[in-house]
Formats: structure tokens, C-alpha cells, sequence
């Protein structure tokens, strides 16, 4: 892959991408030009150091006696934002509340499964079982069913 820099006095900055065919390393490109390359900062039980990730690592957030975190593949992180927040601010990187105390990444679901009583199991490729609760399994289904899921 070529890249070409030229700096520019008084114009707008501007990104031109030119490809052959849209590849998972172009799409990180302009994920990443586009905000997508956000991060998230959190702390480990023990508190010692502050470790940095992006919302794509992420599993889940789950809020636990009113502190929020972060499950990633090997780590859990406390984090100062609030689930709320999450899901507004990733949604569109696939993070969408499933209860009242937690929010998942659909890019980490390997499968879903619909469950009595509304609910749907989902299953994460970490190997972790989640229940989307009714209320939010609803706003789920519509969402995949417009393609706007994963």
C-alpha cells in the first residue's frame, strides 16, 4: 500500500482513499479516520495502572454495585463511564444495551437463541453465555431484522 502525505496551509484537511477492493484493513482505516478509533480507559481491581483498549475489545459492560465494567477476552476493567453513555456513544461500533445492568458487543456474539418469556440467550465468542432481557430484546430483533446488526 502506497501512502502519500502532502501538508496544506489554509485548506481544508482532507483523506482520499483509493482501493481495488474494500478490505478489513482499509475498513479499520476509515473506522479509525471516522472516530471509530476511540478508547476507553479503566483500572484493574488492584488499581495500580491505568490500561487503555478500544470498545471493539470489548465483550460486555456490566455495572455491579453502581461501578461499571469492562469484560475484554483476558481482562476486566473498572471504567468511569456509564452504561447509558456506552451505548450512545458506541452504538455504531455494535455496543447495545441488552438489561438495565448491561450492554453488549454484537461483534463478540457468536450466536443468538430465542429464550421463553421474549428474552434471547446470546452466546459470546469468549465462550460466555449473556441473557438479553425482554425489554431490550425487542429493539434487538428490530434492528437485525433491518440489517442495522452485525
Amino acid at each position: 500500500m502506497k501512502i502519500t502525505l502532502q501538508k496544506v496551509d489554509g485548506e481544508e484537511e482532507e483523506v482520499i482513499i483509493r482501493y481495488r477492493e474494500m478490505t478489513w484493513e482499509i475498513s479499520d482505516v476509515v473506522r479509525l479516520l471516522s472516530g471509530g478509533g476511540r478508547r476507553l480507559s479503566g483500572v484493574k481491581e488492584d488499581g495500580e495502572a491505568r490500561y487503555y483498549f478500544t470498545p471493539e475489545e470489548v465483550y460486555y459492560f456490566e455495572s455491579v454495585d453502581g461501578r461499571i465494567y469492562a469484560y475484554l477476552e483476558k481482562a476486566v476493567y473498572r471504567i468511569r463511564e456509564s452504561l447509558e453513555d456506552i451505548s450512545e456513544q458506541y452504538a455504531e461500533l455494535g455496543i447495545v444495551r441488552c438489561s438495565r445492568t448491561m450492554a453488549v458487543n454484537l461483534y463478540q456474539v457468536e450466536w443468538l437463541k430465542s429464550q421463553s418469556g421474549g428474552r434471547i440467550l446470546a452466546s459470546l465468542r469468549n465462550g460466555e453465555n449473556i441473557v438479553i432481557s425482554r425489554r431490550y430484546a425487542g429493539e434487538l430483533r428490530r434492528q437485525l431484522r433491518r440489517g442495522g446488526g452485525v
